[in-house]
């Protein structure tokens, strides 16, 4: 096996881990398309349900000669397979090495030949992202030349959504009770024994336990366990330092008990619904904070916003109820339990979100994190 064949696959597997980083790590999920046969086909989907069809080139070299030719043929093929999927198309390209001059002559190619399709230039960190909702990430005046990471570099340590529901799945066997999230309370030997439990793909999950391990959070003997549980606890939950937009929501019944009018709209829009935060822990019997206002995740926010039953809060009103888009739906999603016929966050996802509100969260986390929690990722941890 050559060298040569040997610094591709490194590029490849190098430049997935930089897609996953930017993606993942702003909250989008990321699936790759194996069926068109192509190899670095992705779907893209932001937090707001927006979905892109994104094809993927690598280049080991940073001469224009050899990517711009890379990003013409990535565009012509996420044109193709966008229309096949009905959604937009986009491209990604991520080379070895890659200096200004080359980030700015992309530019100047997508201007010209390019019908406005979102792309991002990917070395060892984003070097430019033209996707909406990604604009902060990088732009063209904070381009600098990248020297490529080595090929044994490990991958960052990213919360991404699977990272996080594979986290949870990780540390459910210490929770303290039952019933407080969907996952078995069982340990994990390998890598592969976690991605079957988790339903992601092994590369997936080798990613994140290769990432624990280069920061000393997981020890492999005698199976996966994760250690230095607090150190961890602070950085997860920086991950959610910025709360999820919210739409405060008044009933149309006033005359009728809240918790009736939640009966009845949690039954009439689905079981994609999944109470949160305060109202979440509450649910789950482990809260102590009262008079807070009901949180519920839903699938679409701008959905959402015209159910039946519900306005949106005029000024000087105090909410009833108010309706949120999770950052990490697949988290959310997996984790939840169903607690007297309602959809109610886990307890590691409650103890994330509540430990983001600004009023009365940090003391909520920090009961959970002496109490429920406590071998988790507290106290005791």
């Amino acid at each position: 096996m050559s060298d040569r064949y040997l610094s591709l696959g490194a590029a490849d597997r190098l430049a997935r881990s930089s897609l996953d980083s930017l993606f993942e790590g702003n909250g989008w999920q990321v699936e790759e398309d194996r069926e068109t046969g192509g190899i670095g086909d992705f779907v893209l989907t932001d937090p707001h349900g927006r979905t892109y069809y994104a094809v993927l080139k690598t280049s080991t070299e940073g001469r224009s000669d050899r990517v711009i030719p890379l990003f013409s043929q990535a565009l012509l093929e996420a044109r193709l397979r966008s229309q096949q999927n009905g959604v937009r198309p986009a491209v990604l390209i991520w080379v070895g090495t890659a200096s200004t001059a080359l980030v700015k002559k992309l530019m100047d190619f997508h201007r010209q030949y390019g019908q406005g399709e979102p792309f991002a230039i990917l070395a060892g960190e984003p070097l430019y992202a033209d996707f909406p909702g990604l604009d902060h990430v990088a732009n063209e005046r904070s381009v600098t030349s990248v020297r490529r990471r080595s090929h044994s570099a490990p991958p960052p340590l990213v919360f991404s959504d699977l990272a996080q529901w594979m986290l949870k799945l990780l540390l459910a066997a210490d929770i303290s009770r039952e019933g407080m999230i969907n996952a078995p309370g069982r340990t994990y030997l390998t890598a592969t024994d976690l991605a079957r439990e988790a339903r992601v793909s092994v590369m997936s999950a080798t990613r994140l336990i290769n990432a624990l391990k280069e920061e000393n959070f997981i020890e492999s003997a005698p199976y996966l366990r994760v250690v230095q549980r607090r150190k961890l606890a602070q950085r997860w939950k920086a991950a959610y330092l910025k709360p999820a937009v919210g739409l405060p929501m008044k009933y149309l019944a006033p005359g009728v008990p809240e918790d009736q009018q939640l009966r009845k709209l949690l039954k009439r829009e689905g079981e994609e619904v999944t109470l949160g935060q305060f109202a979440a822990a509450d649910a789950l019997g482990v809260g102590h904070v009262r008079g807070f206002i009901t949180t519920l995740w839903v699938p679409d926010l701008a959905a959402a916003e015209h159910w039946r039953g519900l306005r949106l809060m005029h000024d000087g009103e105090r909410a009833d109820v108010v309706l949120r888009q999770h950052p990490y739906p697949q988290s959310l999603g997996r984790g939840r339990v169903l607690h007297e016929g309602k959809w109610v966050s886990d307890i590691i996802q409650t103890w994330l979100d509540v430990s983001a509100d600004p009023s009365r969260g940090a003391e909520q986390a920090a009961e959970f994190e002496h109490g429920v929690l406590a071998n988790v990722v507290g106290a005791r941890a």
